[in-house]
């Protein structure tokens, strides 16, 4: 069993042979910078800053290649309500498992979530740039209360409902004429 641990944090590879990796039970922990995740990169209001993965990679017992492991990272986000940066944070946890085929993928546990292998490798950097990605809100926003946009929009309300019932408790000026029609 290859393991990472006992060499502290290293570099992933990014392309990897699922099949290897497992059948040898590699198990990885590094940080990676979030500045080599481009698509991440592109979603943050800023890209500083780590992810932390762990994996392990193995075997079940029905012989599929398996990697189980997880994704730990603080983002800061666009909120969509106010455009304001809002943090969240990503704790993940992946269950994939890996298929050549399409007959394989239909042979990995419903436990896992079934990876199809091209060419006897995968991008783990993209892969794990997927699973953060899936992992985030589909439209970021910070808690309502706490949102600088919600305090507007509720300061807005109350200033309509007062004009509302300012223009209501006004006497119509051209109900002196309705007056007038009715008397004659």
């Amino acid at each position: 069993m290859t393991t990472a641990r006992e060499k502290g944090r290293q570099r992933l590879p990014f392309r990897v042979d699922p099949f290897r990796f497992a059948h040898d039970a590699v198990e990885l922990e590094s940080a990676l910078p979030l500045a080599q995740m481009k698509r991440l990169s592109a979603m943050l209001y800023q890209s500083e800053g780590t992810v932390t993965v762990s994996l392990a990679f193995a075997v079940d017992i029905l012989g599929v290649s398996s990697l189980r492991g997880r994704l730990q990272t603080s983002l800061d986000l666009v909120c969509q309500r106010c455009l304001e940066p809002m943090h969240i944070d990503v704790d993940t946890v992946l269950a994939l498992g890996f298929a050549r085929s399409d007959v394989g993928v239909e042979q990995i546990p419903s436990e896992l979530e079934p990876v199809r292998v091209e060419n006897g490798q995968v991008d783990l950097l993209q892969l794990l740039e997927d699973e953060i990605m899936l992992a985030l809100p589909q439209i970021p926003r910070h808690v309502e209360n706490e949102c600088p946009a919600s305090a507007l929009q509720t300061n807005m309300a109350d200033e309509s409902a007062d004009r509302e019932t300012r223009s209501q408790e006004r006497e119509n000026p051209f109900s002196v004429l309705a007056g007038l029609k009715k008397s004659e």
